[in-house]
């Protein structure tokens, strides 16, 4: 990665557009939610707003997380880049800490303090990156050297993505990995260290699956979604259903049926089925277009930020914010196997909302340090090619 354009003023303001799909993502994620969960919630004896009010409240909090974030000085959140990570991994342990840790459905993701339950693996996705963009700005001279730059950061990331996995989490602990390995093509590591990664990885990755009873049989529904469309491929089943039930223009928000009546966690993990019931393949596209928007604007403060530790940052936090819906919205259409990843600021759950509004301050946070091209130039863009000293060996 070059920096050797030269450097325009810092704008006094972050990037608005980052500011407007943000809260369009946020308004139209609470809207959405209570149109998906009223039915489910009164299907489970609760109140209609149940799902919507708890989420407000994290909205809330979710606000001055972003504003806090948004606001700290750069410098001193990569001064305190070791606490973070070792705070990261120390929140990793605590679901197996008996008393504190939660055993839901075969898994221990999460802890619970004060009545409230968190899921530390949304810390972590935030720590990993944090951390990988500090350590490898330090070692922006050596990266030609696989094993002594690259080696060391891949054992730390590898633990605490390893104690994600050890909590039952497949899904997650893959999302975060994906997310590090960008970071790390971005940092110009050879292609020979990810040649390595894939051939350690592909086996693994198959005897995880093939050493899960559960896992298997989800491959299975997809690869085969008639099979076991009445057992456990009947999440992925029912939202397609329910998808194409909606046509091209829908049945009207808050007129979906099959939203409450037939699709499991709809509220969550597949609160995409209901968009796509009730406002149709147009609704489904718009959805698709904010958060292309906004991961757009998102890598434009990557690829245009004035340091290298900023750009990595960015480019981090974008990939995984982006891979977070992109597998969401694939899961639910049925294009890829069924996954428990969370659509960020759509579907319910404090722990994510919070890690993507940490997420998105930061970016606003970094576009406030993107050089501005001159007025008369604007065809000549600085770029800085995340990523291209990959290719030297």
């Amino acid at each position: 990665m070059a920096f050797d354009v030269e450097r325009a003023p810092r704008p006094a303001r972050g990037d608005a557009q980052i500011l407007a799909a943000l809260f369009l993502l946020a308004g139209t994620g609470i809207a959405a939610l209570y149109s998906a969960s009223y039915g489910y919630a009164q299907a489970l004896g609760k109140a209609p707003e149940h799902f919507v009010t708890r989420q407000a409240a994290f909205a809330l909090a979710g606000l001055l997380v972003f504003l806090v974030s948004a606001g700290l000085p750069l410098p001193k959140l990569r001064s305190a880049s070791a606490v973070i990570t070792i705070a990261g991994i120390a929140l990793l342990v605590l679901p197996f800490v008996p008393g504190i840790g939660v055993h839901r459905n075969g898994a221990s993701r999460w802890f619970q303090v004060a009545g409230q339950t968190f899921q530390p693996s949304e810390a972590w996705k935030l720590a990993s990156i944090l951390y990988l963009a500090h350590i490898f700005d330090k070692k922006a001279e050596r990266m030609g050297d696989a094993i002594n730059a690259a080696l060391p950061p891949l054992l730390l990331v590898a633990l605490g993505t390893g104690l994600v996995y050890a909590q039952n989490d497949f899904s997650t602990s893959v999302l975060i990995g994906v997310s590090a390995l960008a970071v790390f093509w971005a940092a110009g590591t050879p292609l020979s260290f990810f040649a390595a990664m894939a051939s350690l990885a592909a086996p693994l990755a198959a005897l995880s699956v093939l050493t899960s009873d559960f896992r298997l049989k989800r491959i299975l529904s997809f690869v085969f979604p008639t099979h076991q469309s009445e057992s456990i491929g009947y999440q992925v089943a029912a939202s397609t259903r329910a998808i194409a039930s909606g046509g091209f223009l829908g049945k009207g928000i808050g007129l979906g049926t099959l939203k409450a009546s037939s699709v499991p966690e709809i509220h969550s993990d597949f609160i995409v089925a209901a968009i796509g019931e009730e406002a149709g393949f147009l609704g489904v596209l718009a959805l698709a277009a904010l958060w292309a928007w906004f991961a757009w604007r998102g890598f434009r403060v990557a690829f245009r930020s004035e340091g290298r530790y900023e750009s990595l940052l960015a480019f981090g936090l974008s990939v995984s914010l982006a891979l977070q819906a992109l597998v969401n919205v694939a899961v639910a259409s049925g294009s890829v196997p069924a996954t428990g990843i969370p659509l960020p600021f759509f579907s319910a759950g404090g722990s994510s909302l919070l890690s993507s509004a940490c997420a998105a301050g930061l970016l606003y946070n970094l576009s406030r340090g993107v050089a501005t091209a001159p007025a008369d130039a604007a065809a000549a863009e600085p770029s800085y090619a995340l990523g291209a000293e990959a290719f030297r060996g």
